[in-house]
């Protein structure tokens, strides 16, 4: 029985969709940078966001040489107000700091069409912990809203630990995001798993890193997908890899040998 589980967010703990294809999205995203002088039209903008998250990734790669580097999003946002037509007004210090968060929080709640918390997640992390397990956090995730779901949805103080992307710099599957996890928390990685419902970063990092995983099939792939992105993924330790295809977080406890009767 694994004594540490760490969990992927979104897609394995928190039902989300976003839509940043939507025009509504970059119309009242702009007219909230336009409150403050910074005069965007909806297309301009989105040409903007994208040029600077290109232009960020691409400086970031280049100064770590990581293959899977993450870029902090208010760093996005503190240029696309800089870089604005017209004239911004002038915030510093902790009133530039707020309007960020702010407003990258507002574009977030935007771009949402569907937040929940899968069935059964309260109960089975609840059941984990009352096991005597110790629960972890690893995820693709921007903090300046991530910390905010992770509060509306009342998982934050579940995880004795969490990790997003966006503080260390990079996302998984790279190996030295986890190996981050793992040492800060002094985790042995034959007492670990990885629970997540992405192949190609969830299940391939907790691969590279020699750690058991769990794939919570949340997105109904059919066997056959399932084995053909193992594959793309390079995925070297197959054995490794306990999938629960209903998707149903409830049913993780039991595969691991913890019972209800906790």
């Amino acid at each position: 029985m694994q004594k540490n589980f760490i969990f992927d967010l979104y897609g394995t703990l928190i039902d989300i969709w976003t839509d940043e294809t939507r025009p509504i999205l970059w119309k009242k995203t702009a007219e909230l940078f336009s409150s403050v002088g910074a005069k965007y039209s909806g297309p301009i903008l989105r040409r903007e966001y994208f040029r600077i998250c290109a232009e960020e990734d691409a400086l970031l790669r280049a100064k770590t040489g990581r293959e899977w580097p993450e870029i902090e999003l208010r760093t996005v946002f503190e240029r696309l107000l800089a870089e604005a037509p017209g004239k911004p007004i002038g915030l510093s210090g902790k009133a530039l700091d707020d309007w960020i968060d702010a407003a990258a929080n507002a574009f977030r709640i935007l771009s949402r069409k569907r937040f929940r918390v899968y069935p059964g997640t309260f109960e089975t992390l609840s059941l984990l912990k009352k096991s005597g397990a110790r629960l972890f956090m690893l995820s693709n995730a921007q903090a300046v809203f991530t910390r905010t779901e992770l509060a509306l949805s009342g998982l934050g103080g579940l995880f004795e630990e969490i990790f997003l992307s966006s503080d260390c710099g990079m996302r998984k599957p790279a190996p030295e995001f986890m190996q981050m996890l793992l040492e800060s928390c002094g985790l042995d990685p034959a007492e670990t798993v990885m629970i997540g419902n992405d192949v190609m970063t969830d299940i391939r990092i907790a691969d590279l890193c020699g750690v058991d995983s769990v794939l919570l099939n949340t997105d109904h792939l059919s066997p056959d997908e399932i084995e053909r992105r193992k594959s793309a993924a390079g995925i070297e330790r197959p054995e490794r890899i306990n999938i629960i295809a209903s998707g149903r977080i409830s049913e993780l406890p039991e595969l691991c040998g913890i019972h209800s009767k906790l």
